[in-house]
């Protein structure tokens, strides 16, 4: 399929909410394994990068020129950018597909679908050339893998979900031929995670299936990524990098001659492995973000955590002691944790010597359990939708019942106070130290942001709360119902909750 034009979008944040945490992110992967895949299946095709998180912008490029356009976004990333997605779809070629993934496109692909033709629901390399394929030689998109669209019969429609076996699929370096510096560049090793954790939406996109790149191509990849860019940082967007701890001893010893430095998600369980810990970081893994999510017993069973929360200090400061330094994010917004608790959890984490904690407040995209069957842990009504903060888990982005929107924001604001306070009391280490302060300044830089928000959300929430602060549900509820109450119909007609093995294919 020669002369095929393609162009494929990264979606930026807003710029009042940055992404503030010191692991700003420089680029998402997944678009870059998508468009790396798509230009391997098509060497003819001429595949093209947008990259807003750098500045660039779609109307930059020759929008009436392209073939498809495939756009990636997390929510926060969606609606911070509806005038882009509008001028998208004005500019472009009147055959042009827009195909949208990421997660947004994944859990509320209904809102994905207002700007795109498809949207894919899950990995996205092989549906993407599946589709693509099917679309060039007029044939039914019926069979293609992880999508969705809309129907002849003006209802949603959810393809099969499929999961894959092992991938060997890397990032073609000349797609990072405009990058700017960059102190991170984002790769995955491997896909999947055998836990259960509720509020991982990740394990929806990738399964739970753990598989692996060979220790050789992944090598190959970072080299190449490291002379197109001179980038020697990388970061490991695997879910749970240490899942098997014979992978993590041959990444080791493949990296052992490279002065590459790297931060990989794992559990904190890791610290029960100090061999295996300071293997890896004679190869350069001296970072990690760890599911720690909160101190409180009862907030870790509220989220499915299979942790001892007693053995979190020992651990973390095993970490500390090795000089590891350690991200993780805190959750709030339980019931079970009032303003109290709020600021213990955060003097705990520098007590507990996290270098990097990101204090936040997850929320489930709505409709989950409606459309796909799956587990949801906040009802539809109390998740506050379609503003440029949705599913940017620093900002509060749900009606706790407990306490009102602006007060769980502010707490979760005055955390960073609290813990950078007594970190800098017990920090002594003068390269933590100045990690300590690095990450303060990062922290600083989204404040007003933070404090943009609580002023949104103390007017948004005066009608749902009485004056001793108990929330007004019902009220809440209907006037959720006479918004949505439509769009919650009509996907109740395209809900596969009933189809078990759709069910079974999406569940965590």
């Amino acid at each position: 399929m020669s002369g095929l034009d393609i162009l494929c979008v990264q979606l930026g944040f807003h710029e009042a909410y940055p992404d503030a945490s010191t692991l700003a992110t420089t680029y998402n992967d997944g678009i870059y394994y998508v468009a790396s895949f798509v230009q391997q299946e098509f060497p003819d095709a001429r595949v093209e990068m947008c990259q807003m998180f750098w500045g660039e912008k779609p109307e930059d490029f020759p929008l009436a020129d392209y073939d498809y356009i495939l756009i990636s976004a997390l929510a926060t990333h969606f609606w911070s950018n509806i005038e882009t997605l509008e001028l998208i779809q004005r500019r472009k070629g009147p055959g042009c597909v827009v195909i949208m993934g990421g997660p947004h496109a994944a859990f509320a692909p209904y809102e994905a679908l207002r700007y795109a033709d498809y949207a894919v629901t899950a990995e996205g390399e092989i549906p993407s050339v599946q589709l693509i394929r099917a679309l060039q030689e007029h044939k039914p998109v019926t069979d293609v893998d992880n999508l969705a669209y809309i129907g002849a019969d003006g209802t949603l429609t959810l393809n099969k979900v499929t999961r894959y076996g092992s991938f060997a699929n890397a990032i073609n370096p000349s797609l990072l031929a405009r990058a700017p510096k960059l102190h991170w560049a984002t790769v995955s090793m491997s896909r999947g995670c055998p836990f259960n954790c509720s509020f991982c939406y990740a394990i929806r996109l990738l399964g739970r299936r753990f598989r692996t790149k060979t220790a050789q191509d992944v090598r190959g990849e970072l080299d190449a990524i490291h002379r197109q860019t001179g980038c020697d940082r990388f970061y490991i967007t695997d879910l749970n990098f240490t899942t098997r701890k014979d992978y993590c001893r041959e990444i080791a010893e493949t990296f052992r001659d490279r002065d590459y430095k790297f931060i990989a998600m794992s559990r904190i369980n890791h610290a029960d492995d100090m061999d295996l810990v300071l293997d890896l970081k004679r190869s350069g893994f001296e970072e990690y973000c760890l599911g720690v999510e909160s101190e409180d017993p009862s907030v870790l069973q509220a989220f499915n955590k299979r942790v001892d929360a007693s053995e979190q200090t020992e651990r973390l400061l095993r970490f500390a002691e090795n000089d590891i330094a350690i991200h993780s994010a805190i959750i709030f917004g339980l019931d079970v944790q009032d303003r109290q608790a709020i600021e213990s959890t955060a003097y705990w984490c520098a007590e507990a010597r996290i270098m990097h904690p990101v204090f936040v407040c997850l929320a489930e995209y709505p409709f989950q359990d409606l459309l796909y069957g799956a587990r949801q842990d906040i009802e539809d009504h109390r998740i506050i939708m379609e503003v440029p903060t949705y599913q940017h888990y620093s900002f509060v982005g749900i009606f706790p019942r407990h306490m009102r929107p602006s007060e769980l924001q502010q707490g979760i604001l005055d955390s960073y106070g609290i813990f950078f306070k007594r970190a800098f009391e017990i920090e002594r280490r003068p390269q933590r130290r100045a990690r300590l302060k690095a990450y303060a300044r990062s922290v600083e830089r989204g404040r007003a942001g933070m404090e943009q928000h609580i002023r949104f959300l103390a007017e948004l929430e005066k009608p749902y709360y009485t004056a001793s602060g108990t929330l007004k549900e019902d009220l809440l509820k209907s006037d959720f119902d006479s918004r949505y109450g439509e769009l919650r119909s009509w996907l109740g007609r395209s809900s596969r909750r009933q189809d078990v093995e759709f069910v079974k294919a999406y569940s965590r």
